[in-house]
């Protein structure tokens, strides 16, 4: 990488960064399909250029989830109890998911992640304003087996899609376990700090030894463009955090809706 393009990544970063903080997800949604871009104009084999994009960006969704969470803890955004538990399981699946991944050629990786982020937010897109304002409070803690199920789906998710897992998570959550959507994005971004960090174990290990990897590849991780994206999302994470806390959940849920389809779309058509 040139000096120029390490700028610009850490730009990239930035907006991931506040992306993350925003809306509690790891960023990847905005990493990948840039990454992916960048990796074809390099020249990278097209056999592992999906692969290295999706273990690139969950190594700067660490980064950018712990920024977030961070934030949304001082805020007191964030279930730990139910961090604990999506995190356990999460990790679990996502470690034991990503040698699937591997085998997996890039299309079908990026058919997986375009098809899962339009699932989620058509789901978020058909709840009226009047059944989200019965959703601002917890009325109870999530049951042990509600939480372990949401833990699973997301370890997949973000082994398969090169995501933190927080666009189908948070909707589960919200769904599935009752939680104010502003409690979904704190307990998210935590959590996603656990699932990414073993996510990148898996991506690393599986591919050590290729031999068609661009320079300063670390398995099927890029530190080079990974360091510069870590960089931004670490500079501006704690500002999405804020203006999440500040922006009503109705609102935030719809700008999050629209934001992952167009994504989604760009990665299907891709």
């Amino acid at each position: 990488m040139t000096p120029i393009d390490f700028i610009i990544f850490i730009g990239v970063g930035c907006a991931v960064g506040f992306l993350a903080g925003f809306f509690g997800v790891g960023g990847g949604i905005l990493m990948v399909p840039v990454l992916v871009f960048s990796y074809e104009g390099s020249g990278v084999s097209s056999s592992v250029l999906t692969h290295i994009a999706f273990g690139t960006s969950l190594f700067a969704i660490i980064f950018a989830s712990f920024t977030s969470a961070y934030q949304h803890g001082k805020q007191g955004n964030i279930d730990w109890r139910s961090v604990w538990m999506l995190g356990i399981f999460s990790a679990a699946t996502a470690l034991a998911t990503t040698k699937l991944a591997a085998w997996l050629s890039g299309k079908q990786l990026r058919v997986v992640f375009g098809v899962l982020v339009m699932a989620a937010a058509i789901k978020m897109l058909t709840e009226s304003e009047a059944q989200a304002q019965k959703k601002l409070e917890l009325l109870s803690r999530p049951s042990i087996l509600g939480l372990i199920g949401v833990g699973l789906a997301a370890g997949v998710v973000a082994s398969l899609a090169g995501v933190g897992g927080g666009i189908v998570t948070i909707p589960m959550m919200y769904y599935l376990l009752n939680m104010p959507l502003k409690l979904a994005i704190g307990t998210s971004s935590a959590t996603i700090v656990i699932t990414a960090l073993f996510s990148v174990v898996g991506y690393i290990l599986n591919g050590m030894g290729r031999t068609d990897l661009p320079e300063w590849s670390l398995g099927f991780v890029d530190l080079q463009r990974g360091a510069a994206l870590a960089i931004g999302t670490i500079l501006i994470a704690r500002v999405g955090a804020y203006v999440s806390f500040r922006t009503h959940p109705f609102r935030l849920k719809k700008i999050f809706a629209f934001f992952i389809i167009l994504v989604s779309i760009y990665m299907l058509v891709k």
